[in-house]
């Protein structure tokens, strides 16, 4: 199938976070490519980069869609369902692709119900890095139930075992491709810019600023993170920590830091516009998960070039695999090992050994290498 004859409905339920970031990048990598883009989104979880990107589809004269959907199972998801397939009625795609656990099953619940062929892209599965529970098994329950409708795009190779392990996932209805980094965007700061960042948020020039990035969820544990600081900076009385992102332990986060006595050397940032110049302020880059699927965030420290400091789970053991030069692990749950992992990071910033991380970035993780195996698989499948 030819990309003038290609026409791609994205779903996605997050407007925001890794998940849309992808989503985001790929879009855009479409319209480049002269391929026709429709986009079902919700506006629960949205954000001024969801907003843009709708009006980019917009000017590309495709479909936009609100279904209007949380992440959460609900009433109204009858009511996402409907108009997901009236859209595809009307606008007749080549494919679906979904992106997350709501958007996945609303959109291949309505290829069942239309005939078009779907592509899945989970980023993560629900069960990964879980303790079995009640809502576990739903979750895992309702991804072995669609896990015949379409073919699923596993972003790392820990969510591709987990998925033939535990979700019946047949290797056949399944490619690994990762996550893709605008390494155009993500870059080191120039000049001074790491400077002025720091010095508008009050932060000290000279300070050792580790950072991190992600949902204040579960998944990313930041509590972990925040008494694994506690103890790293026991010992360094220059270390800051800059952490950006919100959620349902936002209010657990910032009550902890309130009681710590660390409320001066912890940034806490719901949102930035622009998230390169966050990056490019840090001297290194810490995540604290209990899974991933591949994560943006770190793929993002990557192309900036930062060293990293990554807890030993599913997702993010890809990583470890990539020969990275200033590489430093934990196991999950553990700030007392986190912290250690810290430390050392911090000690070898004076050594002056080159990092090969962007460089592997740019090698690997390039927009044009992964959205372009993307682009391949939507015109063998279409």
């Amino acid at each position: 199938m030819s990309k003038e004859s290609l026409k791609l409905l994205q779903v996605v339920e997050p407007g925001a976070d890794g998940v849309f970031r992808h989503v985001e990048g790929l879009t855009r990598f479409l319209l480049t490519q002269g391929v026709a883009v429709d986009l079902a989104y919700s506006s629960v979880r949205g954000s001024d980069r969801l907003r843009q990107l709708c009006d980019s589809v917009r000017q590309a004269n495709g479909h936009v869609v609100d279904l209007g959907v949380g992440n959460a199972p609900q009433l109204g998801d009858a009511i996402g369902l409907a108009r997901l397939v009236s859209l595809v009625r009307k606008s007749r795609p080549s494919l679906i692709h979904c992106h997350s656990s709501k958007a996945g099953v609303l959109g291949r619940a309505t290829a069942a119900l239309t005939g078009v062929p779907a592509v899945y892209t989970p980023n993560a599965y629900y069960g990964m890095g879980r303790q079995v529970g009640t809502r576990t098994l739903i979750f895992n329950g309702l991804e072995c139930l669609f896990a015949r409708l379409g073919h699923t795009i596993n972003v790392s190779e820990d969510e591709a075992a987990f998925a033939r392990r535990h979700l019946y996932v047949e290797p056949s209805r399944q490619t690994v491709i990762p996550n893709a980094v605008d390494t155009t965007v993500f870059k080191p700061a120039a000049g001074g810019g790491k400077r002025r960042w720091r010095l508008a948020k009050g932060l000290p020039a000279n300070a050792i600023v580790v950072g991190s990035l992600g949902r204040l969820s579960y998944q990313k544990d930041p509590l972990t993170l925040y008494r694994a600081f506690e103890l790293f900076a026991r010992h360094r009385h220059d270390v800051y920590l800059a952490h950006l992102g919100t959620g349902e332990l936002a209010n657990d986060c910032q009550e902890w830091i309130e009681q710590s006595g660390l409320s001066a050397r912890i940034l806490r940032m719901d949102y930035s516009p622009e998230t390169s110049e966050y990056y490019q302020a840090l001297d290194a880059f810490v995540l604290s998960s209990r899974y991933e699927g591949l994560s943006f965030a770190v793929l993002e420290a990557m192309a900036t070039n930062l060293p990293l400091v990554l807890t030993d789970v599913p997702g993010n053991r890809d990583f470890f695999k990539l020969g990275l030069s200033h590489l430093w692990t934990a196991p999950v749950g553990n700030p007392a090992a986190l912290a250690q992992a810290m430390r050392e990071c911090a000690d070898s910033l004076g050594s002056g050994a080159p990092c090969n991380h962007r460089q592997i970035a740019v090698e690997k993780f390039s927009v044009e290498a992964c959205c372009g195996r993307i682009l391949d698989l939507y015109r063998q499948l279409g």
